[in-house]
């Protein structure tokens, strides 16, 4: 965000805003010719839309706003001083510091990893799980150990019914870890696993064991387990039919189509490489 403080709103956007966010305020007179770069350089660093920091802009040139600087023990202008919870923690003043203000705000900008959570929690709000899933998964790629990130993508699994990703994904939090988040989302992984064991799959199973060759069976079988979210399981059914006969059935276009449902995602290009290997 970046906002403009005013001698009514500055206790609100500053120091209450400060016990959740990081507030850099900045100090600057239009006037002066030395603040008229920075201004707009801040402005693009920090930008509108920042989940972590916020750009809060004083002008001094108003007299109610000069006791502020004051407070501070400003001495020169341009200034920036980063405010958390209530107090300073952190400034630069005078145009030659203003000029690495981009290297002194870089701890307290978001990661990308943060920026890709903040998109998928969006995504996931708005009920769009695909879009979800594809912000949370790259940040989970750039930061594996976070727990936040790693519990919001066993989320979107689920919701997609990629239980076996979900599964795998629950199993890297650590005891620490393990909050009542988490606990709501093993009871949902439960819940889904026992509803992708039909009655209906666990009788194709028994049929299967009963007849190991029986192509359409398999074939029978690995549509169920891609409709009860078991992709995997799926996928790897219908190889093993495309294996012994390429031309089998509707098992290459069933393949096809289940691998249309998981775009971008590491179990497709596995056995996307698998089918390729078949054809050519």
């Amino acid at each position: 965000m970046i906002i403009q403080i005013t001698p009514e709103n500055f206790r609100a956007e500053l120091i209450e805003a400060s016990m959740t966010k990081t507030i850099a305020v900045y100090f600057y007179a239009d006037a002066l010719p030395e603040c008229q770069p920075v201004t707009p350089e801040l402005e693009g660093v920090i930008g509108t839309a920042n989940p972590v920091l916020t750009l809060a802009k004083v002008d001094v040139s108003n007299p109610q706003l000069q006791s502020l600087a004051v407070q501070l023990g400003l001495q020169a202008l341009p200034a920036l001083v980063l405010f958390k919870e209530g107090r300073p923690v952190d400034a630069i003043q005078g145009s030659e510091q203003l000029a690495g203000a981009r290297q002194f705000l870089a701890d307290y900008l978001p990661k990308e990893e943060d920026l890709l959570l903040e998109q998928g929690r969006h995504s996931l709000a708005q009920a769009d799980i695909q879009n979800a899933y594809s912000s949370v998964q790259t940040a989970h790629q750039l930061a594996p150990t976070r727990t936040d990130i790693t519990l919001l993508l066993v989320d979107c699994s689920l919701q997609l019914q990629k239980l076996t990703q979900a599964k795998e994904l629950l199993a890297l939090i650590p005891m620490v870890a393990q909050d009542s988040e988490y606990q709501r989302l093993v009871a949902a992984l439960e819940l889904a696993t026992q509803a992708a064991d039909s009655p209906e799959i666990q009788a194709l199973e028994a049929r299967l064991q009963q007849e190991p060759d029986n192509g359409l069976l398999k074939q029978e079988l690995a549509i169920q387990y891609s409709q009860a979210g078991r992709k995997e399981e799926a996928l790897e059914l219908l190889l093993s039919l495309l294996k012994q006969d390429l031309g089998f059935g509707d098992a290459k276009k069933i393949y096809l189509d289940i691998l249309a449902t998981l775009p971008g995602d590491a179990i497709a290009s596995r056995y996307r490489r698998q089918l390729y290997t078949l054809l050519y």
